[in-house]
């Protein structure tokens, strides 16, 4: 992630979040045989599996500790490509790739226009952004707030207004509107936006899990799911 606001932590390989939130994505468009590149991509979690469908997938983050866990992973395929970098300035050339992810890594980034702009600068002509950002009416702030300990267990601390939630919060967060400006102003098209309940992978004790994505699941298909742990979103150049 970014080194502006709070780096967080990548997801875990084979948690389920990682196949909840790509099935997500593909619902908005497929990524099989597509050049691509995932913006953000931490320990590289979410690039092996975009990696099985697409031609080419690059993975960039600028934290070198979680590139190099990623490096470290066995048989990493030929077609995956690994690259320190920042979002905002990315080292490719125009029009080069057919889709950008950029998977939970937006609300770190220092300039969110600036990481937007370039990534719409490396996508060929109707190329597709496939984003996710964590969702302000969740009720919990997933990312925590500064200086207080286990913060992302105190319920609507991600409610506060937004003056307050900037000044204390570790990372930003974001609503239908916010996320649609931001693509507007920064040139996007065809902008679509759904939402995704949490995948319950840190829910403890375990046992519970497979229950509680049942639910989460059943309720993906109602308007309950404007309350989901995350937004979806897709946006053409």
């Amino acid at each position: 992630m970014r080194n502006a606001i709070y780096r967080g932590q990548p997801i875990r390989y084979g948690y389920t979040g990682i196949e909840k939130r790509l099935a997500a994505l593909r619902t908005m468009r497929s990524w099989q045989g597509a050049r691509a590149l995932d913006v953000g991509c931490g320990n590289g979690a979410y690039t092996f599996e975009i990696g099985r469908a697409a031609a080419l997938v690059w993975g960039i983050d600028i934290d070198r500790r979680w590139l190099n866990e990623f490096i470290r992973q066995p048989h990493i395929a030929p077609t995956i490509g690994v690259g320190q970098a920042d979002s905002e300035r990315l080292p490719f050339r125009d029009a080069v790739f057919d889709v950008v992810f950029c998977i939970e890594t937006l609300e770190h980034v220092a300039n969110e226009h600036a990481a937007l702009c370039e990534m719409r600068r490396v996508l060929r002509h109707s190329g597709t952004l496939l984003l996710t950002a964590p969702n302000k009416w969740f009720p919990f702030e997933t990312h925590g707030l500064r200086g207080i300990p286990h913060s992302y267990l105190i319920p609507f601390a991600s409610w506060l207004p937004e003056p307050l939630h900037r000044r204390y919060a570790n990372a930003r967060i974001y609503t239908e509107h916010r996320v649609r400006q931001l693509l507007e102003e920064t040139g996007w098209r065809d902008i679509r936006i759904d939402w995704m309940l949490p995948p319950f992978d840190m829910l403890r004790p375990r046992e519970l899990q497979p229950l509680f994505r049942a639910i989460a699941n059943t309720l993906d298909r109602t308007p309950l799911r404007r309350f989901g742990v995350s937004l979806i979103v897709a946006a053409t150049k």
